[in-house]
């Protein structure tokens, strides 16, 4: 199952993705008779039997008189525009540590971003002058609260999975020698287009993710070359923080990122960036700077 938030009437709502069509969920469940809270995908989530409501409403669609927005004639939010919390993970492929000639870390490396740093599809991204590169990555989003979950159970705590540009300054990170700052720039996490149910998604350890700046394939490779894969992540954050539904967590970046080439090729104003996760589909946002 596909999702997305769309703005109608001047307001996000949630929608439901049935091919290159989004209807709000809302009035599908109104008019399928499932009664419950579908205005957000959070609002979902954080129901436990939420999801799985909204899957029937998917599945009664074709048999209601709905009307229906052509999904490139809507304007996409984030999918999750409030998460709860944002998490993310560094230094997890082992391309990206080798072309970096860093050692492969023996334990997760991990941060956090915040809210305002959400971004949406077909958003601009801000550097504000300064030196920033785009990091293309699978982002897992939660279910079920989660607290000391093991590799056999992590992965039935996760609904689903998104794209994001996990964007980064990286003259901040060299300044602070810490991450908060340059992590979290207003608007330094687009995310889209849509989320996806795990079902669907299926084994989340062979997704294909590619990175492209003006056309230019930046990043390429695969999930499978995490270092500590999606079941490691959410045993590792679950063992000294509860994970609640709709929290965010973005699993790291494969090599190609703009400090990895000679000379650095960081985002300049008016490059187009693209993040493509297999199954999800492609995030696009458009460079600008207010500085």
């Amino acid at each position: 199952m596909k999702t997305a938030t769309f703005c109608k009437d001047g307001k996000p709502v949630l929608g439901i993705v049935l091919g290159d069509r989004i209807y709000d969920a809302a009035q599908a469940a109104q008019a399928a008779g499932i009664p419950g809270d579908f205005s957000s995908l959070r609002c979902v989530l954080e129901r436990p039997d939420g999801l799985e409501q909204l899957k029937q409403v998917e599945k009664r669609i074709g048999d209601l008189q709905l009307s229906a927005a052509a999904m490139q004639e809507v304007q996409l939010e984030a999918p999750i525009m409030n998460p709860p919390k944002v998490l993310g993970v560094a230094l997890n492929y082992r391309d990206f540590c080798s072309r970096g000639n860093l050692l492969l870390p023996d334990k997760l490396k991990v941060f956090g971003k915040y809210g305002t740093s959400v971004n949406r599809h077909l958003g601009e991204i801000d550097i504000q002058g300064r030196s920033v590169t785009y990091e293309g990555e699978l982002a897992i989003v939660m279910g079920k609260t989660c607290r000391d979950a093991n590799r056999e159970n992590a992965l039935s705590f996760v609904a689903g999975y998104t794209a994001v540009n996990d964007c980064t300054a990286n003259d901040y990170v060299k300044e602070d020698v810490q991450l908060l700052r340059g992590k979290n720039l207003d608007g330094f996490l687009p995310m889209g287009p849509v989320f996806v149910t795990a079902d669907e998604v299926g084994d989340p350890g062979r997704l294909t993710i590619r990175t492209e700046v003006d056309g230019e394939v930046r990043q390429n490779a695969s999930t499978d070359q995490m270092v500590f894969d999606i079941q490691d992540i959410i045993c590792y954050f679950s063992s000294f923080m509860t994970l609640e539904p709709g929290d965010v967590i973005a699993s790291g970046t494969p090599a190609g990122t703009a400090l990895q080439f000679n000379p650095p090729r960081f985002l300049k104003p008016g490059q187009t960036v693209c993040v493509t996760v297999e199954k999800i589909g492609t995030l696009k946002n458009t460079v600008i700077t207010s500085v």
